[in-house]
C-alpha cells in the first residue's frame, strides 16, 4: 500500500466517524425537540382546561354588568323625565306666581299712594 491509498483509507475512516458522531447529535436533537413539543402540548392543554371556567365566569359577569347598566340607564331616564316634569311645573307655577306677586305689589303701592294723598 502506498501513501495515497493509506491517506484515502484514513480519510474514509475519519468521514465515517464524523458521520456517526453527526448522526448521534442529530438523533439526540430530534429526541429533545420531540420531548419539548410534547411538554408544550401538555402545557397548552393545561392552560386551555384552566381557562375554560374563567372565561365562562367572565361571560356571566359581563352579562350581569350589562343588565345592571341597562337597568340603571332605564331608571336614570325615568328620574330625568320626572325631574323635567317637576321643573316644567315649577316654571309654570313660578310664572303664575310672579304675575300674582306683581299684582299684589301693584295693589300695595296703590293702597300706599291712596293713604299718602
Amino acid at each position: 500500500m502506498d501513501l495515497t491509498e493509506i491517506s484515502l483509507v484514513v480519510l474514509i475512516c475519519t468521514s465515517i466517524i464524523c458521520l456517526i458522531v453527526l448522526t448521534v447529535f442529530v438523533v439526540k436533537f430530534l429526541y429533545s425537540a420531540s420531548k419539548l413539543v410534547n411538554n408544550i402540548n401538555k402545557a397548552c392543554d393545561t392552560v386551555n382546561n384552566e381557562l375554560e371556567p374563567v372565561v365562562k365566569d367572565l361571560k356571566e359577569t359581563v352579562s350581569g354588568i350589562t343588565s345592571i347598566v341597562k337597568a340603571t340607564d332605564n331608571r336614570i331616564k325615568t328620574v330625568n323625565c320626572a325631574l323635567n316634569g317637576v321643573i316644567g311645573a315649577t316654571g309654570v307655577l313660578g310664572g303664575k306666581l310672579k304675575e300674582v306677586l306683581s299684582g299684589v305689589v301693584e295693589g300695595f303701592r296703590a293702597g300706599i299712594n291712596l293713604f299718602k294723598k
